[in-house]
């Protein structure tokens, strides 16, 4: 194909992409003249074609972005801090009394239980001996308090005795007052009678009915019944005083019952403290946990603990453990009781543990200002350690606020901005921002339109462009693109 005819097919299929028709006719020869205006005018058409339309503002695919309204929601603030495993209960064990350890049970690592108590908190059963001491002196005197308070019921007892002595002397002394009252009452009956028998012989001697030698009879009748008389009136009396005399000595065996009482109360008391001295010898387990500490051997003289003396032992519980952390003053604030705890533990990668805040100091800390907060985990297993360290997260609630996805919020030159859709149009909008989980972030307000020192609140209808929004521009043309869920 000669020069010319390449020429003349390339002007048709430009301008056939122009939207003309140029048929060339092959059958007919043009003269030159009129070909080379024909080239002449396909290529000025050509050119024409070849220069670019009028440019349209490109169109975003809908299939990258949703549309979303704001929301009120609360997003929990996760506060991550450091933190160490602290045992639940740590005891340092010390000697109450000077002595020689006769004999150590137990050493570091060794598992060791507490004391068992009934339901009205008796002690049933004791802890675990973890050392002996040797005080034979202190064994003795807890002897000699054991025989004196023998010697005190002994004495109780024989108090006893002597007042039931008394009691009895009492009851004989009244029956006698009573015995002693019938025999005065027969005596003055008698005496009565003589009396009246008297007073009548006597006038019958008078009278000469009778004569004087019965009359004396009769007379020494009546003077023997009145000695009777004064004789049962001095038993009443006597009587009378053996009662008082009986019941005073009641009182006295009495009161010797109580005096013997008390002494055998005051030796109890003393024999028993002497006995819980003594059972000082036995260093005992408070509760059940393990052995982390100990530090005397068989022979050691310990003596009576005084100001930082050390420990004979440290036994600490660990089948529940404090997870302890220094929460910032900035979120102090947020640290609830019961708010949820994920801990992870560097020495146990891939494991995790719940629990929740047990407790907090209230208030913070002057020197570091901070607050200390505890999580009590279980522990049955043993793997939470003593002075592990730990990552926690501490769930914090917060209040309700406006949020959009966090596709939606993006940053344009050091600007937080979303995209608002409106009339098909994406509207660069900046506003102010909070917390983001990752899902959602807060926004507090927005720029008002037209009014870039201004600000105003989100009233909840509004839409925000979602998605792939980095390479937006304000005012681009975006399709209509899907609410999103």
């Amino acid at each position: 194909m000669n020069k010319r005819k390449r020429i003349s097919l390339e002007c048709s299929r430009q301008c056939v992409a122009a939207g003309f028709s140029l048929r060339l006719e092959p059958q007919r020869r043009l003269k030159p003249a009129a070909t080379r205006g024909l080239v002449l005018a396909a290529l000025i058409l050509s050119a024409g074609c070849q220069k670019p339309a009028a440019v349209a503002p490109p169109v975003a695919p809908s299939p990258a972005l949703t549309v979303a309204k704001p929301q009120r929601k609360a997003l929990p603030k996760i506060i991550e801090q450091p933190g160490t495993v602290q045992a639940y209960e740590s005891t340092p064990l010390v000697a109450k009394v000077a002595g020689y350890v006769k004999k150590v049970h137990v050493d570091i690592g060794d598992r060791v239980v507490g004391p068992k108590f009934d339901s009205a908190s008796k002690e049933i059963e004791p802890g675990t001996l973890l050392a002996e001491l040797s005080i034979p002196e202190l064994e003795d005197e807890a002897r000699e308090k054991n025989a004196l308070v023998a010697k005190a019921v002994a004495e109780k007892d024989q108090a006893e005795r002597m007042r039931e002595v008394a009691d009895a002397n009492y009851g004989a002394a009244t029956a006698m007052i009573v015995e002693a009252k019938a025999g005065l009452k027969r005596a003055q009956g008698t005496y009565e009678r003589w009396e009246s028998e008297n007073t009548r012989v006597v006038k019958m001697v008078r009278d000469k009915v009778i004569n004087e030698q019965t009359g004396d009879e009769t007379k020494l009748q009546f003077q023997s019944a009145e000695s009777s008389r004064d004789e049962a009136l001095a038993r009443v009396t006597v009587a009378e005083k053996l009662l008082l005399k009986s019941k005073a000595d009641v009182e006295s065996a009495r009161a010797g019952v109580r005096v013997a009482d008390a002494k055998k109360l005051v030796a109890e008391s003393e024999a028993a403290r002497w006995q819980s001295l003594l059972g000082y010898r036995f260093i005992r387990a408070p509760f059940d946990g393990a052995v982390t500490l100990r530090k005397i051997d068989t022979g050691h003289l310990v003596r009576p603990a005084a100001g930082n003396d050390d420990p004979l032992f440290v036994v600490v519980r660990s089948n529940v453990v404090r997870v302890v952390l220094k929460v910032p003053e900035a979120d102090a604030a947020l640290v609830r009781k019961g708010a949820e705890v994920k801990i992870g533990v560097q020495a146990l990668p891939g494991v995790e543990f719940a629990g929740k805040i047990s407790r907090t100091s209230e208030s913070l800390d002057a020197s570091s200002r901070t607050l200390r907060t505890e999580i009590d985990l279980q522990n049955p297993d043993g793997r939470l350690r003593v002075g592990n360290f730990v990552s926690a997260r501490i769930t914090a609630d917060m209040p309700e606020a406006w949020v959009l996805p966090a596709s939606a919020v993006i940053k344009q030159a050091d600007v937080t901005v979303c995209f608002q859709f409106k009339q098909g149009k994406a509207v660069r909008t900046p506003i102010q921002v909070g917390r983001s989980d990752g899902t959602f972030t807060e926004v507090f307000k927005k720029q008002k339109a037209g009014s870039p020192a201004a600000w105003e609140n989100w009233t909840g209808d509004e839409q925000v462009l979602a998605g792939q929004t980095a390479n937006l521009t304000d005012g681009q043309s975006v399709q209509a693109p899907k609410n999103s869920e």
